[in-house]
């Protein structure tokens, strides 16, 4: 009975709103002109030059806050802070992949809007960083943009709490896009299932995907067999549904396409191999390419994948480096700026974005350094699920 009233209630607001638009454009000018004896061609001419002198007039408040948008999307510093707080937004539990976007929505609304318009297409519309998104472009204002132009436009020069008032607003909007969006769409593979520490072959659960791990051959920045007869990747019972899940995304969104992993559960005696292979490399740099083995990698619990995508017959797609590559064009928050200045095609962009697609689908986080690099969980809750693999 319930269904049956939300239904009829959706479709009467369906009917309703496909003709509300027109009602009140015919209804507003025919009440001015009957009941407020109002001259209302004359009422619109004469607004209409108000309109354009005010627009005249807010042009130098426009192209400043205009300007100042773009040097800073240009300059690369939103990829610098975004690679500086990663680390920070993910034991909050707050995507990085929204981050551009919380801090483009009080600037601009065209700025926001493209950026939001980018999340869903990279991300796809039903994934958990674009409900975020739509919720969270929803949910605040162009805070700077109203203050610098609007304000401007009637002289209003001491804007006094307005500022604070409105990104206090924008900030709480943020917040509770996050907060309420990981309740109500959190990712349903982690919270159906009773998670263990069992640790499973993921070619056993699915048969399509394909490996190549390529610290079992001399195929890596190493140059050495370091895993030695070992060729099966294994996961922890989660991450592993997960990543099957992401195989039949993959495989819907393209059936001729497959996932090809390269690494999976690495125990930390490996890890330490890594870490130690690059001892050129100061430590406080270091970390952004091997986990320190002392802390452990995620890798170690069984908890993170790195793959990428590859045809049927196992040939790889062209993501612009190899595997393990220790450089800005393997960094994914670097890829538009790189795109722009050629050093990677729109081939190499859009591969690795089909990659991200399916797999932040399936409930993976990205690492901002590594194109191939995904994990099922945070540091934290990895810690806490999983014993270390030593």
């Amino acid at each position: 009975m319930a269904k049956i009233m939300i239904d009829s209630f959706v479709i009467l607001t369906n009917q309703i709103s496909r003709y509300i638009i027109p009602f009140l454009l015919v209804l507003i000018p025919f009440y001015g002109l009957f009941f407020k004896k109002v001259k209302v061609y004359e009422s619109f001419v004469e607004g209409a030059k108000d309109g354009f002198t005010i627009a005249v007039r807010i042009i130098p408040y426009l192209v400043a806050i205009l300007v100042a948008i773009g040097m800073f999307r240009a300059s690369g510093a939103l990829e610098m802070l975004l690679l500086f707080l990663t680390p920070f937004l993910n034991i909050v539990g707050f995507p990085p992949e929204n981050l551009p976007l919380a801090m483009m929505r009080p600037l601009s609304g065209s700025g926001s809007l493209g950026l939001l318009t980018d999340l869903i297409d990279q991300h796809g519309q039903d994934s958990l960083i674009s409900k975020i998104g739509a919720t969270m472009y929803g949910s605040t204002e162009t805070t700077f943009y109203v203050l610098a132009v609007y304000f401007g436009s009637v002289g209003i020069r001491k804007s006094r709490h307005a500022l604070l008032a409105g990104l206090l607003a924008d900030l709480a909007g943020i917040i509770g896009a996050v907060f309420f969006c990981q309740i109500l769409f959190g990712n349903p593979i982690v919270s159906n299932q009773n998670d263990n520490d069992e640790i499973v072959n993921i070619q056993e659960l699915d048969p399509s995907i394909i490996v190549d791990l390529k610290y079992s051959t001399q195929d890596n920045f190493l140059g050495k067999d370091i895993y030695g007869e070992l060729d099966s990747c294994y996961l922890r019972k989660t991450p592993a549904a997960m990543l099957v899940s992401a195989s039949k995304s993959l495989q819907e969104l393209n059936p001729d396409l497959r996932l090809l992993v390269y690494d999976g559960l690495r125990p930390r005696s490996i890890q330490k191999k890594l870490w130690n292979a690059l001892d050129t490399i100061p430590e406080t740099e270091r970390t952004k390419f091997v986990a320190d083995p002392i802390k452990g990698s995620i890798h170690n619990y069984g908890a993170a994948i790195d793959l990428t995508l590859a045809y049927k017959n196992g040939m790889e797609l062209d993501m612009g480096t190899k595997y393990d590559y220790f450089g800005a064009l393997a960094f994914p928050i670097y890829e538009d700026s790189l795109l722009n200045l050629g050093k990677l095609s729109k081939e190499q962009v859009e591969n690795r974005r089909i990659l991200r697609k399916v797999m932040q689908k399936a409930g993976f986080s990205i690492l901002n350094s590594e194109w191939w690099h995904f994990n099922a969980f945070s540091y934290d809750e990895t810690k806490n699920k999983y014993q270390i693999v030593e």
